[in-house]
């Protein structure tokens, strides 16, 4: 049970990392802007591109979504220790995992509140 538990957490960790770095990779925008925040970030970065696009590049409501989206990550640990629980599961034999991803979750929006301005070349 153990090995199919830490086979959930690696899909969680691969659904809110490594899907979207490889959408990132495959991108068009090859940019080297926030290169840094972008390849450890990178499900934050396309929901930052996202945001400005739809509000049409307005920092102040693009903040406060960020703000709001931490608060939704924190939630969405749920949905990773929630087959853990169900199954019985003890949390102690995959606390790296779990640490891991709820450092991730809660630093990624981190990140993206404070940002300089993009400047538009």
């Amino acid at each position: 049970m153990k090995n199919i538990m830490d086979l959930w957490l690696y899909f969680y960790i691969s659904c809110i990392y490594f899907l979207p770095l490889i959408a990132l990779m495959r991108s068009s925008n090859k940019s080297s802007n926030f290169l840094l925040r972008r390849l450890l970030f990178p499900f934050e970065y396309l929901i930052q591109r996202r945001l400005e696009k739809t509000t049409n590049y307005n920092r102040g409501s693009i903040r406060v979504v960020h703000i709001f989206i931490w608060f939704f990550s924190i939630f969405s640990l749920m949905f990773a220790t929630a087959p853990l629980t169900f199954f019985h599961e003890p949390l102690e034999n995959h606390t790296s995992l779990l640490l891991f991803i709820t450092y991730y979750c809660m630093l990624a929006p981190f990140c993206f509140w404070f940002q300089p301005r993009n400047l538009k070349q």
